[in-house]
């Protein structure tokens, strides 16, 4: 073997070192801590509506003010959200911090996000510094209410088309289909995938309104941000799965 091709597989292998070192970083330092950050303003969210429902929600936040004043030297302004004083507090965060995490939970509660939805909500929005973005002086919470109508609208519009080009189809014994639809449009199923690749359909789950709103909710978000150009796609059922779904690799 020559010195030549030596050193070649030398460098392609620290290469492939650090190949994996970065896929390691990316999986468990940027995805990881960026879906822990998400999983904290879900807590945070958790936190502001059990606050705005306290009966003694004036006094409480007039102590939160004082506290951050008092102990950690951080004045508040008069025009504060309480939504970006209580935001304060929990994380003793500069003013850019605040206004980020601020923004973050109020488009979320102009959405009706739930906490435990709010880190789906925040990846398919893009981040939190879109979601600031969004809510900017050209934007409103209204607006990004809009955008998740929309989302929600286009969803059931390419199921709709997706229905002329099913994923698969099957039929089932009568004794499942007597779990009720409770005014759900669709059936859900539970499956698993099968070592050698191939999916099983394990039961059908009884529809309810409420599941079908979360199971809507969830697929939105891998909608398109490019509205036009998906509804330009589903003209076509053929291309109506890579029309509305895009690959989500938004940082922070």
């Amino acid at each position: 073997m020559s010195s030549d091709l030596l050193v070649t597989k030398t460098l392609i292998g620290q290469a492939d070192e650090i190949a994996a070192a970065h896929e390691h970083f990316t999986t468990h330092y940027v995805v990881g801590g960026r879906m822990a950050l998400y999983g904290l303003l879900g807590q945070m969210l958790a936190l502001i509506n059990a606050f705005e429902s306290a009966i003694d929600r004036e006094d409480l936040l007039a102590k939160v003010k004082y506290r951050l004043r008092s102990e950690f030297g951080i004045k508040t302004q008069k025009n504060s959200s309480d939504i970006s004083v209580l935001i304060r507090y929990m994380t003793r965060a500069d003013r850019k911090t605040t206004h980020v995490y601020t923004r973050t939970i109020e488009a979320a509660k102009a959405n009706g996000i739930i906490p435990e939805e709010l880190p789906a909500f925040i990846e398919g929005a893009g981040g939190v510094e879109r979601i600031r973005a969004l809510a900017s002086t050209d934007h409103t919470p209204d607006d990004i209410k809009g955008c998740a109508e929309d989302r929600m609208a286009l969803t059931k519009e390419y199921l709709s088309c997706r229905s002329a080009l099913p994923l698969a189809s099957f039929e089932m014994a009568e004794s499942d289909e007597d779990l009720g639809s409770a005014g759900a449009a669709y059936a859900y199923f539970i499956g698993t995938r099968a070592e050698d690749g191939r999916y099983q359909i394990l039961s059908r789950l009884p529809a309810t309104e409420e599941l079908e709103r979360l199971a809507l909710k969830s697929l939105s978000v891998l909608a398109c941000n490019d509205l036009e150009q998906v509804l330009v796609g589903m003209l076509n059922p053929s291309t109506c799965t890579d029309a509305i779904v895009e690959e989500n690799s938004s940082a922070v």
